[in-house]
């Protein structure tokens, strides 16, 4: 399957925001980088797009009414570890740790 399509299936399974040209937007750098990790799984087959829109659905009634449209990627994330800890690629506890050195690197300027 050609990229262009499957980010249009993306797209159209996880209703991402898009702009008058039907284009997915991004307010920030690592929102598309949030993006095109989902994407890569995907095409390394970790996962179906089923899979992937039904934990990202299930993150967004998580969220509920409390969502705003800025929290969306923040969402994508947090589906994204899901999956990625469900399918046996991280240990959740690697995870968090891999997200506290992250966290530090960036705190110190690195």
């Amino acid at each position: 399957m050609d990229k262009m399509k499957t980010i249009a299936q993306l797209v159209e399974l996880s209703d991402a925001p898009v702009d008058g040209n039907h284009e997915i937007t991004f307010q920030n750098p690592w929102e598309a980088k949030a993006f095109a990790l989902v994407v890569q799984l995907h095409q390394e087959k970790h996962y179906k797009w089923n899979e992937w829109a039904e934990q990202l659905s299930a993150e967004i009634k998580r969220a509920g009414e409390n969502q705003s449209g800025e929290d969306y990627y923040h969402l994508w994330l947090k589906a994204a570890e899901s999956l990625v800890i469900k399918k046996g690629l991280c240990r959740k506890n690697e995870l968090l740790n891999k997200k506290k050195r992250l966290k530090a690197a960036q705190n110190n300027g690195a």
